[in-house]
């Protein structure tokens, strides 16, 4: 009898401790939900005032709040983001991350909650009138994003030459100063830009959806942020 309560206590202390390890395992840090950016996508992500802004901003913001954690940024080149949530040094990324197999073999993501086209930019006295006028020319793409992986892709069939920039106001600015005859990017990062002297071609390249990039072994945390990306949907929170 002493033995099968000695069994029993036992049996009591280790679930507590299974419980315990597995209750911190959803973030890196207790109470503290570390979000990977990179700060140069508006309007998802952008810096203003030396506060970080934009709508996935809030977003993860939200998440957090609903989560009771805190959030803490780190920042990131591009293609920096997905190897830093591969590797744990942030529990999970935003900045108009698109999903796509090849970045899923290296993350999980959340469910989408937006989608933009891929569009070809262009200054308004362009020649360049489809995508197959840019035979020839300089195409200016982010590094790392998927922009730059659609001008792989497009290489495949249409000669050009791929300028790669560090952000977007970089690639933005080489086209207005005339170093690229085009530049590769995402139709909402366009609108924010409110550039009267440039246009985009009415032929997309791409459509693409976006979400939060989250460990793989992360399991837990991706289903707590697609349950609140759920209840966000229904409460109407991507219609405002």
């Amino acid at each position: 009898m002493k033995n099968a309560v000695i069994f029993s206590v036992l049996l009591v202390i280790t679930s507590c401790a299974c419980i315990s390890s597995d209750s911190n395992t959803t973030t890196l840090k207790d109470g503290v939900l570390t979000v990977g950016v990179f700060k140069y996508v508006p309007p998802a992500v952008y810096e203003e005032n030396g506060e970080l802004k934009g709508y996935e901003v809030e977003l993860i913001s939200e998440i957090a709040e609903r989560m009771d954690l805190k959030v803490e940024y780190k920042e990131y080149m591009f293609s920096d983001l997905l190897n830093a949530v591969a590797n744990n040094e942030v529990d999970c990324a935003i900045s108009d991350i698109a999903v796509t197999p090849e970045r899923e073999k290296i993350v999980s993501f959340s469910r989408a909650y937006s989608k933009t086209d891929i569009i070809l930019v262009v200054p308004k006295d362009s020649d360049i009138e489809k995508l197959t006028d840019i035979i020839g020319q300089k195409v200016g793409v982010t590094a790392g994003t998927i922009d730059d992986d659609k001008s792989s892709e497009l290489l495949k069939s249409i000669d050009f030459q791929v300028c790669r920039y560090n952000n977007h106001d970089e690639l933005y600015d080489a086209l207005e100063s005339g170093n690229v005859d085009a530049i590769i990017s995402e139709e909402n990062n366009f609108e924010s830009v409110q550039n009267s002297s440039i246009n985009y071609l009415d032929e997309p390249i791409a459509t693409v959806y976006c979400g939060i990039a989250v460990n793989k072994d992360n399991k837990e945390l991706r289903l707590k942020i697609n349950d609140i990306i759920l209840e966000l949907e229904q409460e109407g929170y991507f219609n405002q």
